[in-house]
């Protein structure tokens, strides 16, 4: 059956990521690594039925590295999100990106609906968590943390991540369907950041109340931010939904809460 959570990104039109044009925000974390030029390749993750293709950005250098999975939006495994894991690399972090479609990818939001449907969460759960044991057998990463970061379906599919693997030390969702169950956010072991828009009208800020007002049942404590100004997508240059300004803020947070969780 497919997951709830999926099928609730189906009513938003558009997903993105921060472009690749946008590197400078990352500055603001001051403690961040300096930006160096990434290595990339392909990997196939899992075995027989289970097989899936994930593209690599890899730090210049040998030196130890925090494993990252990088969860594409409704549109695939596509130009833009490979742009954010090499950006993710150019800033210290072994970053892998699954490939939930398997080859296939969306250009618009008719094609990235369809693809979406067709996903089944357990099968993507699997492919994560698949991922997360290939940055666990990297001799660069074997001794360093793991983190997540998803934009729109993936954000939610971050999320869920975090919540099943308790090895996940941090999680960053964008705009992802949020978890409003206590019970469920009980089981969250890392750390977790969430931005939305305030004019999400996929996700409206009523429901982000309602994601605070749960972890706060649950006796635990996320980094959620809401952005004024900005509806869903809004790190996504290039579309009507773009904000510049909290496109900048949302990214500099993200470099300094991975720098705190994964190096700190």
């Amino acid at each position: 059956m497919r997951h709830p959570r999926i099928l609730l990104a189906a009513v938003l039109l558009l997903g993105g990521a921060l472009p690749a044009t946008h590197a400078a925000p990352g500055r603001s974390a001051a403690s961040a690594p300096k930006a160096a030029a990434a290595e990339t390749s392909f990997v196939q993750l899992g075995s027989g039925d289970q097989v899936a293709g994930a593209f690599v950005a890899s730090p210049a250098g040998r030196q130890a590295s925090p494993g990252i999975v990088v969860v594409h939006e409704w549109w695939g495994l596509n130009g833009q999100i490979r742009e954010v894991a090499q950006r993710l690399a150019s800033q210290g972090y072994l970053a892998i990106v699954p490939d939930l479609y398997h080859g296939k990818v969306a250009d618009d939001p008719m094609k990235a609906h369809e693809l979406m449907r067709g996903l089944e969460e357990p099968e993507a759960m699997r492919t994560l968590e698949a991922a997360v044991a290939w940055l666990r057998a990297q001799p660069r990463a074997a001794k360093s943390r793991v983190g997540v970061i998803g934009f729109c379906m993936g954000g939610g599919l971050a999320q869920n991540l975090a919540l099943a693997d308790p090895s996940v030390s941090a999680a960053v969702m964008f705009y992802g369907g949020p978890e409003t169950d206590p019970e469920k956010l009980a089981r969250l072991k890392g750390a977790l950041q969430a931005h939305f828009g305030a004019d999400d009208e996929g996700i409206p800020v009523k429901r982000v109340d309602e994601f605070r007002a749960a972890f706060q049942k649950a006796g635990k404590s996320a980094e959620i931010y809401v952005y004024p100004g900005a509806g869903h997508a809004f790190m996504h240059e290039g579309l009507p939904s773009y904000r510049p300004d909290a496109a900048r803020q949302a990214w500099a947070r993200t470099l300094a809460f991975l720098q705190k969780h994964l190096r700190g």
